[in-house]
């Protein structure tokens, strides 16, 4: 028995190595990217309908993902994407990664993907505070089935919060990267999400990646 533990304890080092030569970023995609398809695949599942949206899309990779996810599980849907970033970076740089300089896209590179999917698909330049209040597609949405934020600080995911509530369909899905990430005053989204969320009714299923956590939405609670 001694020399079977033994010899796992060097396959336990190897694998130890091994996980160790990947890089972060691909772990936490990986994990990331499968989440949105097992979310997808439950909403299929349950017939939820609704649109998606994503707050903070950088380069638009998951964005991608999810929308070619979905035309993959249900080549009938009618959902309609928004994409949204200030894609210059943060409202104000108050953690020590999530910094400007580290989040810079090109815009116009993203924006074809509207020619591409063309016409389910909308993406926006500007500050959530900004554009959520300025855009008239975005005020007339209705009904969101999953929602991805993104947006990595407390004080960029105050917006998107308060825009998704009154939205959110009964078995919605809201995914949230840097749930649990703390800005330099000590806030989280977390802390956040469940201060907007009281007297709401869900459950977090799972978490994916570096920080994030899968929430399904069942309503406000009945008094």
């Amino acid at each position: 028995m001694l020399n079977i533990i033994s010899k796992l304890s060097v396959l336990h080092s190897i694998y130890s190595f091994l996980i160790n030569l990947l890089p972060s970023f691909f772990i936490h995609n990986t994990s990331k990217y499968i989440a949105i398809k097992k979310i997808l695949t439950n909403l299929w599942i349950d017939q939820i309908k609704g649109d998606y949206i994503e707050f903070g899309i950088f380069t638009a990779s998951s964005f991608k993902h999810t929308i070619n996810t979905e035309n993959r599980i249900d080549k009938n849907n009618n959902t309609l994407f928004y994409g949204l970033d200030s894609f210059e970076g943060f409202p104000e740089n108050s953690h020590p990664f999530f910094q400007d300089k580290n989040f810079k896209s090109n815009f116009k590179k993203v924006k074809k993907l509207e020619k591409k999917f063309s016409p389910n698909v909308y993406i926006f330049k500007g500050y959530f505070s900004d554009i959520l209040k300025k855009e008239k597609k975005l005020i007339e949405v209705e009904n969101l089935k999953f929602v991805y934020i993104d947006c990595d600080l407390y004080i960029s995911a105050i917006d998107p919060i308060d825009y998704i509530i009154p939205r959110l369909v009964k078995g919605s899905y809201i995914m949230i990267d840097d749930f649990t990430n703390l800005d330099s005053e000590g806030k989280s989204i977390r802390n956040l999400f469940y201060k907007k969320f009281e007297g709401h009714d869900f459950e977090i299923t799972s978490y994916f990646g570096i920080g994030g956590v899968v929430i399904r939405y069942f309503g406000k609670n009945k008094k």
